[in-house]
């Protein structure tokens, strides 16, 4: 078989192919959302990168590599495996958690201090906003896939997202992931995932001083229009009528995240 799928240890040097393979494979075409999370390079030193990558209880890095071209990376995934409520207070696993109001994801600080930090951050809650209020409980979480762009329509995307959904179903549980294309809720369909119908608009709204500031509407002109899907599989990617529905139920339920759907 030309390409060979397996677990990719972050504390070796495979971690930087894996940087380097997903900054070209959302630079083609170029993909805004990537750059809530990954703006700069070079900001923290290599062993705080590294930590952050390998302190991470329950996450697991995919590798895709071409055994016909000298093993070279071509296409990965990262996702994380949450067997209890992942927004529970401390101490209380598996609890019924708490409100979306209690927690809210970290600042940008990868961003330098102003008003493009500001800028991010609000997006970044907008994008995480939705798996805080519907995913409170054991699941499995896809937070980001990639292939390079001459080894896409190859099957690759399909190869990774059986693994995926095979350790899932192993573990009898839901699982959640955020498409950033529309090409790619075709692809996790296929899959069993389930898409809110339209999206989710990534747009924070801005006060007057906000609007006029330079920095935020140079960040602003980069990054939109955004929107993005969010994808619910049910456990063995089965949907029975009256037994399983995605967690917002119905569009009305998302329309409690405000104003941009």
């Amino acid at each position: 078989m030309r390409f060979r799928l397996s677990e990719l240890d972050p504390a070796t040097d495979a971690l930087s192919e894996f940087v380097a393979c997903q900054i070209a494979s959302f630079d083609e075409p170029f993909q805004s959302i990537y750059r809530f999370f990954y703006p700069i390079f070079g900001g923290e030193s290599e062993a705080e990168r590294q930590e952050a990558f390998t302190n991470l209880p329950g996450s697991v890095f995919l590798q895709v590599r071409d055994q016909e071209r000298d093993d070279k990376f071509v296409a990965g995934v990262y996702f994380k495996i949450h067997k209890q409520n992942p927004y529970a207070p401390k101490g209380k696993g598996s609890g019924s958690g708490s409100s979306p109001e209690d927690e809210s994801p970290p600042a940008a600080v990868w961003y330098p201090e102003g008003m493009r930090r500001e800028y991010i951050t609000r997006c970044i809650e907008i994008f995480s906003e939705p798996h805080m209020k519907f995913m409170q409980k054991p699941h499995l979480y896809a937070f980001v896939g990639f292939a390079l762009p001459e080894y896409r329509q190859l099957g690759l995307a399909d190869m990774v997202l059986a693994e995926i959904c095979r350790r899932a179903d192993e573990l009898g549980l839901e699982a959640w992931l955020e498409a950033v294309t529309p090409i790619g809720v075709t692809i996790y369909k296929r899959h069993g995932f389930i898409p809110f119908s339209g999206g989710v608009s990534v747009q924070p709204p801005a006060t007057e001083v906000e609007a006029q500031n330079a920095d935020w509407q140079d960040i602003e002109a980069k990054m939109q229009p955004l929107r993005y899907w969010p994808m619910w599989r049910p456990p063995q990617g089965k949907t029975v009528l009256g037994e399983a529905t995605p967690p917002w139920g119905n569009p009305r339920k998302m329309r409690g995240l405000g104003s941009r759907l």
